[in-house]
């Protein structure tokens, strides 16, 4: 056991986080399961996997995992999504990494797997994020949505990944999609950006290509063209809340 300390933050994902909590059995000294009122199975899935549970509105993903971070003293800490796994060869990184760090976090490469595939192309195969931190030397930048974690200091790159198995079934992906989309627009017209009706049909088609023919996307076949293609349909959705909300069109109260 080391003194590495384990950061999930939780929404319905009762079938998800077993997994993810087994891949760092042994590797954590403690694991703290940050829950904003799952109306599933998840807080007893994490209590019998032996995680201390804290439940805690909702605000913004950077609100709820800062608020975590700031609780959680000054040793080493590895933030995880309930889709992901330590890989075991990870697993030997980090423990190397503790003994012998050079930076203050540490930057992780992701494998990702879509629809029970993993995609080798799209863009996909670059993926990784700011995971393993030491205390207080990093935290996230506020947003809506994809928040991105800042750092004080360098940080350190890790070569072996963290098995991300993003989206399991395509039910899964439409409805992480509308919201994912809706938060993305939000976060647009927080920033100040300009809207438009054309980014909102020019978008989709420059993400598609990018993915599809630059990124070589069509080298994973089937699943890689479904995944270029929603997720275009995403950033047009994405654009498409933008325009509506700059217009007046649709807004709810916290978008006043």
């Amino acid at each position: 056991m080391t003194d590495l300390k384990v950061l999930v933050t939780t929404h319905n994902e009762e079938d998800k986080l077993p997994g993810c909590l087994a891949s760092v059995e042994g590797l954590a000294s403690e694991i703290w399961v940050v829950d904003s009122y799952s109306t599933d199975g998840t807080v007893e899935a994490a209590r019998r996997a032996g995680a201390e549970v804290t439940q805690r509105e909702y605000q913004s993903p950077s609100d709820q995992k800062n608020w975590a971070l700031d609780r959680m003293g000054e040793g080493w800490i590895l933030i995880l999504d309930a889709d992901e796994r330590v890989s075991p060869e990870l697993r030997d990184e980090i423990l190397d990494t503790m003994e012998s760090p050079e930076a203050g976090a540490y930057w992780i490469p992701r494998r990702n797997r879509f629809l029970g595939r993993e995609m080798r192309h799209a863009g996909w195969d670059r993926d990784g994020v700011i995971r393993l931190i030491r205390g207080k030397e990093a935290r996230y930048g506020e947003a809506l949505v994809h928040e991105k974690m800042e750092c004080a200091g360098p940080v350190g790159r890790m070569t072996h990944p963290l098995d991300h198995d993003s989206y399991r079934h395509l039910p899964d992906y439409l409805e992480r999609m509308m919201r994912y989309s809706l938060s993305g627009g939000r976060e647009l017209r927080r920033r100040g950006e300009r809207s438009s009706a054309a980014r909102v049909l020019l978008r989709p088609w420059a993400r598609f290509m990018r993915m599809y023919f630059l990124q070589a996307g069509w080298k994973d076949g089937a699943h890689g063209f479904l995944l270029c293609f929603v997720s275009a349909c995403q950033v047009g959705l994405k654009h498409a809340v933008h325009w509506a909300l700059d217009r007046g069109i649709g807004r709810t109260r916290e978008d006043t």
